[in-house]
């Protein structure tokens, strides 16, 4: 009776509103109860207490573990019952319930201490982006709740345009929702009816519906993709497309992304009929790609394997959307990739699964490679890097003139020795090597070994001065790069890619680099770069002059603009070699755009490595201008996005091209082409994202709508 007593006295106490210290109330005063599982922290407006029941219609705050309940009127018990313990509550009017991290809203509550559960009725929740609510939504122990007559929507508004609705309906802990005897329903009537239905409510990548619909050269194209399956990390998607001149098509696409991220799997398969241009009839046309990528957990292991199948050569164009790209580049692949302390290993298997592709096949490349070692205290380091593959080069099978395969073993070895110079600000590295490459065939059928011996070193000197905002870094360099000539000319053996096509080079580049350094940056890369520099080639057979080009580079980074310049002169020819220059500008969170010119001259091979000069030095430069790898154009490409209103966006991309020659004229004339697209955005209903674009080519002109559901 005491306590009862001191408990009165201090909700009756006239200066208190609300109990301003925890109170803990005690448990009927029986040896044998223990009603203390859950400590209770009240905090009502003025409340009333009789018979073991504390009440107020004035508003309140209870709070326990993993609870917080707030409503205007509110009734807390706890006490004997029959001889049991009874510890619950009982809440109405203006109720918010946050329950293990989760918050909800209803009109009333019921909560059992004991149990830890209980149940909100006319209640809703909300998840990510979408809002779950029902007649009567139960709340478990563990966090999980159940709904019965249900719904979730991404809607705000109370009556939602459209909704899932569900008899029955069970979110676990973890926010995986499964629902049974779910109808879709628009505006309040039922679209379709399935027997049961799995989401995961927080873990998607891609938007879980998207309708689009667009108009082009092939006449319109209706498109839907839905998620139609989600339950933990994986998301299953489907997709049917329907144009008017050519039939339905269909794809069914799966994702894995496990929050660990060790391991993730992707797969886009599409089959659908369609007509070719200039052709008759409809064909079949398919491409089945995907991706995946694993890690070990010590992260010395690395896993990729991709694959790209599909019908024709034209396919991954005429099919060309952003959410179906799993970026294989089109290729076929496995990779892995383990590193030690001591080496790195790899093995990479490539084969052809189209027939119409021409590819080098690795089946299969080995690959190793030590960590550089120091020879006793002679301060040299060597490292060995080697490979050994069997390679086979195959061609399209729709050429006009069939040619046959070439294939052979390959086995490549690469020792190499270089010893660093300290010389105060001086530093001199020289090294020397070796290439070493078996082929088991050759144009000849026999074997061939071919040996190259490689030689060089750099020289650098930095030197650094302060200013009181920026620091100023001067860096004259030289670097030596040669080549002894080959023991096998390039024309006797096989040439898979630019890694065999090796011939006798001697290059030495000179430069000076500045660099300009804020001390009120955080980041250590230079603020600005001026690098000016060229190659001299110590040979007479196809460079007439020692050193045919003068080469420059101008770059500025600051946080909202960044330039860069990078061009060369070509002496020999007295043009403009090349040149390329970006401008990327951001002028606020509204507005921002990108510039890029790019100019190439016809002396400016066409090169996947463009410090590679074996090229230059081996082939007579009448022979390269009259092939592909000389190419003249002068291309602009443009960038932009604008906020036009807080819920309108706008991106504008272009493709403009000058200079370039057509072979389809006689003699060749210069040709000129624009293309460019335009993307209008807007959000509507909340997390429906709107998209309107028109798309010009040279080929086609494309009008699309399309409505995607996705998380802000």
């Amino acid at each position: 009776m005491r306590a009862v007593f001191l408990l009165i006295s201090l909700f009756l106490y006239p200066g208190s509103l609300f109990l301003q210290e925890t109170a803990i109330l005690p448990a009927p005063t029986q040896e044998k109860t223990d009603l203390t599982e859950s400590d209770v922290t009240l905090d009502l407006r003025n409340p009333q207490y009789q018979n073991g029941i504390l009440f107020t219609d004035q508003g309140g705050v209870i709070r326990s573990k993993d609870l917080r309940i707030q409503a205007q009127s509110i009734q807390y018990t706890r006490r004997l019952e029959e001889g049991k313990p009874v510890h619950r509550i009982e809440a109405e009017g203006k109720l918010m319930v946050q329950y293990h991290g989760r918050v909800f809203v209803g009109n009333e509550l019921e909560y059992d201490f004991l149990s830890n559960s209980g149940s909100i009725f006319e209640a809703k929740t909300n998840s990510s982006l979408w809002y779950v609510g029902g007649d009567k939504i139960h709340l478990n122990s563990d966090g999980s709740y159940k709904t019965q007559n249900a719904f979730f929507t991404t809607c705000e508004n109370a009556d939602s345009s459209w909704d899932i609705h569900a008899g029955r309906l069970n979110v676990k802990k973890d926010d995986l929702l499964e629902a049974k005897k779910v109808r879709f329903r628009l505006f309040k009537i039922p679209m379709f009816w399935l027997p049961s239905f799995k989401i995961n409510l927080k873990k998607f990548k891609e938007p879980i519906f998207r309708h689009t619909v667009n108009w082009g050269k092939g006449g319109p194209q209706a498109s839907i993709r839905y998620q139609f399956y989600s339950w933990r990390d994986w998301a299953l998607y489907g997709r049917l497309d329907y144009r008017m001149s050519t039939g339905f098509g269909g794809a069914f696409e799966t994702e894995y992304y496990p929050s660990d991220k060790l391991v993730t799997f992707v797969t886009r398969s599409y089959l659908g009929t369609d007509k070719l241009e200039n052709a008759l009839d409809k064909q079949r046309r398919y491409r089945l790609e995907g991706a995946l990528k694993a890690a070990s957990k010590s992260n010395k292991t690395h896993t990729t394997l991709t694959w790209d199948k599909y019908s024709d050569v034209r396919m991954p164009q005429d099919f060309k959307s952003d959410d179906f790209e799993v970026n294989t580049a089109n290729r076929t692949l496995l990779y892995i990739h383990h590193q030690e302390i001591g080496a790195i290993t790899a093995l990479k298997v490539r084969p052809r699964v189209n027939s119409f592709e021409s590819i080098k096949q690795d089946l299969p490349t080995l690959f190793f490679s030590a960590h550089p070692n120091t020879l006793g205290k002679s301060g040299v380091i060597y490292n060995l890097w080697t490979k050994a593959s069997y390679l086979d080069f195959i061609y399209s099978d729709q050429l006009v003139h069939s040619l046959p395969s070439i294939c052979s073993s390959r086995i490549e070895m690469r020792p190499l020795f270089y010893r660093p110079f300290h010389f105060g600000p001086l530093n001199v590295t020289p090294h020397i090597g070796a290439v070493g490459i078996f082929y088991g065939s050759s144009q000849s059928d026999q074997s061939k070994g071919l040996a190259t011996l490689v030689y060089g070193g750099s020289v650098n000197l930095k030197a650094k001065r302060n200013f009181k905002s920026i620091q100023h870094e001067i860096q004259p360099y030289i670097n030596f790069h040669g080549l002894s000539h080959p023991t096998v000319s390039p024309d006797a053996h096989y040439i898979f890619s630019i890694q065999d096509g090796y011939h006798e080079i001697n290059k030495l580049q000179i430069g000076i680099r500045n660099s300009l350094f804020s001390k009120n940056r955080l980041t250590s890369d230079a603020r600005f770069t001026a690098d000016l520099y060229a190659n001299a080639f110590f040979i007479k057979k196809e460079f007439p002059q020692t050193i045919p080009k003068l080469y420059l580079f101008l770059g500025w980074v600051d946080p909202f603009i960044e330039l860069s310049f990078h061009n060369a002169w070509n002496f020999w020819h007295q043009v403009l070699d090349f040149s390329n220059s970006r401008l990327r500008l951001t002028v606020n969170e509204n507005v921002a755009f990108t510039l890029d010119l790019r100019y190439r001259s016809r002396y400016d091979w066409r090169k996947a490595d463009h410090d590679n000069f074996i090229l230059d030095v081996s082939r007579p430069e009448e022979e390269l201008l009259d092939s592909p790898l000389s190419d003249q154009r002068l291309t602009v490409l443009t960038h932009a996005f604008f906020r036009l209103t807080p819920f309108w966006e706008c991106q504008l991309q272009s493709h403009h091209g000058f200079l370039r020659e057509t072979q389809d004229h006689n003699p060749p004339r210069k040709h000129l082409y624009n293309e460019f697209k335009i993307d209008l955005f807007t959000w509507i209903s909340t997390n429906w994202k709107l998209r309107i674009s028109y798309n010009h080519t040279i080929l086609d002109d494309r009008v699309t709508a399309g409505i995607s559901l996705i998380k802000k």
